[in-house]
Formats: structure tokens, C-alpha cells, sequence
């Protein structure tokens, strides 16, 4: 059977398909004109079953709550988002939802091509005892076996839930060796960036703050403002302090000041 269109080809044509300037749910649009190229990079969410284009799917930005949606061709300009990117979440009703860090630079400029898979049919209700373990996803198995090894410190979704009004930066500010740089002034006023109380940084020549490197669902997190996470997102969160604590895969350069991995609800 003859593919309807395929998603190379949808990735070529977007620009050229989409034509205008995003109106994203609480932010006042910014003139095409106004913006660098690179700001104004294309996002197309297709199906993963027919590889149609998805209208009307949300593209949230998960730190700021702004909202944009897909065109009939299924695509969508990501001026909305704010320098160096954000988290995203992708969503429609009648697929699978999919979160993702999406970088804004001049370094990352080609289109991004996303592709949804469809929930299955929806079914009557069945009442039935709970006799089978619920269902965790790849990320959160193996934070709760990390959590068994007890090499960091963890917080679980239960604790998690009974601060669900509170911020992430009031949760980790109790961990050893870490502690909250607020600045009261300057550009980073009321951000609160998570940094090393043990090691001098390694990007200050005359010392200063060691700055923490944050991660979501795996992916690294170009934004590192805590007072941005609200504690009702997540489902757990550790932390390492540095050294040979950090698992190999979040600590790339082998020089890390500490980690934080944030894993993202499911319900």
C-alpha cells in the first residue's frame, strides 16, 4: 500500500506550508519580523499510523504554561518558546502524549518532525480487584531501582504528592551538599539556581557558585531555574552529589558539581 505522505517530506515542506505567526494561549504573539530566524523554528506532528498530519494538537511549554496549536498541515512555529528552549509537552486527544526538550539556538535551526501513536479504542468499564503491580514507565523503573541501591537521595511520588502546592526549589534545599543561589537582583531575579556546597566551580577562573546539572525524563534541561517546577509535575526526583554517585549516563564529563533527575507524572 502507497504511503499517504511521508514524514521526510512533510519535514521538508513545513515552512513553506505553514505561513504566518503562531498565537500561543497567554502570550502576546511576537511579530515574524521582529525575531532572528533561528527563533522561528518549525515543529510537524504526524501520526504514527497513517503519517497524516495532526491539526489542533497542543504544543505546551511545560515551564511557562504557554500553549500553541497545529495548523491543518500539522505544523506549527515555535516563536513561542522562549531563547535556548524549554520542555514541551505534545499533545491530542486520541494519542499517546509525548514530552521533550526542545532546544532554540542558532545552533538548532532544522525542522523537528514529531510523530504521535494512537490510543487504543476505548473500552466499557470493567470493575475488577487490583491484583496486578500498576504499570511504570522505563524512566520511573529505574529511578525506584536506583532508589533500591541507595547510592543518592530520592523523593517519591507519595512525598511528592503531599507537597503538590509547593515548588521544587522548597524540596531540594534540604539536601546534603547542596544548597539555592536566589540573586536578588540582575537579570536571574527571582530564579533560584541549585549549586554545589563541596566543590569550587569548574567554570569560574576565580571560583564561585558550582552549578548543578538538571535533567527531565532523562534529557537535559537547557533551563536550570527550580522556582519554575512545581512539585505537582513530577513523580521523583534525586539527587547526586558528584563524583562516582552520578550514574554514568548523566554525568558526561566526568567533572559534574552534582545531578538532579526530575521524572514527569504519568497521571
Amino acid at each position: 500500500m502507497t504511503r499517504r505522505c511521508s514524514w521526510s517530506l512533510h519535514a521538508t515542506l513545513i515552512v513553506a506550508m505553514i505561513g504566518g505567526s503562531v498565537s500561543a494561549r497567554g502570550q502576546v504573539p511576537i511579530a515574524s519580523a521582529s525575531l532572528p530566524a533561528y527563533r522561528q523554528r518549525v515543529l510537524g506532528v504526524y501520526s504514527a499510523a497513517s503519517g497524516d498530519p495532526i491539526e489542533d494538537a497542543e504544543v505546551i511549554d511545560v515551564l511557562t504554561r504557554t500553549t500553541a496549536r497545529t495548523t491543518k498541515t500539522g505544523t506549527v512555529t515555535l516563536s513561542f518558546l522562549p531563547e535556548g528552549g524549554s520542555l514541551v509537552r505534545i499533545q491530542r486527544i486520541g494519542f499517546t502524549p509525548l514530552m521533550l526538550t526542545i532546544a532554540i539556538s542558532p545552533a538548532d535551526t532544522v525542522p523537528l518532525t514529531i510523530v504521535l501513536s494512537p490510543t487504543s479504542q476505548a473500552l466499557p468499564t470493567v470493575v475488577t480487584t487490583d491484583s496486578a503491580p500498576k504499570y511504570i514507565s522505563p524512566g520511573l523503573r529505574a529511578f525506584e531501582e536506583r532508589r533500591q541501591q541507595g547510592n543518592g537521595h530520592f523523593i517519591g511520588e507519595d512525598e511528592l504528592r503531599k507537597n503538590d502546592n509547593r515548588k521544587i526549589s522548597n524540596l531540594v534545599r534540604n539536601f546534603p551538599g547542596l544548597t539555592l543561589n536566589c540573586p536578588r537582583t540582575g537579570p536571574n531575579k527571582n530564579a533560584c539556581f541549585a549549586v554545589s556546597t563541596r566543590q569550587k566551580s569548574r567554570l569560574a577562573l576565580a571560583g564561585g557558585v558550582c552549578p548543578l546539572d538538571i535533567y527531565i525524563n532523562g534529557a537535559s534541561s537547557v533551563d536550570t531555574d527550580l522556582e519554575k517546577l512545581r512539585v505537582d509535575e513530577f513523580a521523583g526526583v534525586e539527587y547526586y552529589a558528584g563524583g562516582a554517585a552520578i550514574p554514568t549516563q548523566y554525568n558526561r564529563t566526568g567533572s559534574s558539581c552534582g545531578v538532579i533527575l526530575l521524572w514527569t507524572r504519568e497521571r
